[in-house]
């Protein structure tokens, strides 16, 4: 079987399996979640012969998750802190490569603390004048209930970020 139906067949069964997370009293399970979205970042990574960094990520509950990583440059300008207030360009896209956000020409300036979880934990790994790429799962990003219509619920994503600025908070 070619690689890319290979990816292809393990994308939709990935995407077959989550939306029968639920069972008929509408309890979620994280955790097997988590592991969906764990497979299916590593197949894309695999896939695309991307070797990135891993950190584990505690989560509330006990549970843990993985956010995968690339730092491109690390950038020689100011350190990040959360309540920093940043000014990127980024790209995000699904794991079929097809891109939601795209702020490339124009800057996105924002408080980090009211970033996803992947951008908190991202962002701070680079300087001003850096660059990262995040592999995230769906509970670092926007979760069981997604970003209608834009993201669809336990959707991993990925970002690529330019830390273009810091302007620390006093």
């Amino acid at each position: 079987m070619p690689k890319w139906k290979a990816f292809m067949m393990a994308a939709l069964i990935a995407l077959l399996t989550t939306s029968c997370l639920k069972n008929s009293d509408n309890n979620f399970n994280q955790a097997l979640q988590n592991r969906l979205d764990d497979q299916a970042l590593q197949t894309y990574l695999a896939f695309h012969g991307i070797l990135a960094n891993r950190d584990t990520i505690l989560l509330l509950g006990g549970d843990t998750t993985y956010l995968y990583y690339v730092i491109d440059s690390v950038g020689s300008g100011d350190t990040v802190r959360l309540q920093d207030t940043i000014t990127v360009h980024f790209w995000g896209r699904f794991l079929n490569d097809s891109t939601f956000a795209k702020a490339d020409t124009t800057t996105l300036t924002t408080v980090l603390q009211n970033t996803i979880p992947a951008w908190q934990i991202g962002v701070q790994k680079i300087t001003a004048g850096g660059g990262i790429e995040i592999y995230a799962p769906s509970v670092l990003c926007y979760g069981y209930y997604g970003l209608p219509p834009i993201i669809p619920s336990n959707t991993p994503l990925i970002y690529s970020i330019q830390l273009l600025d810091v302007k620390h908070a006093h």
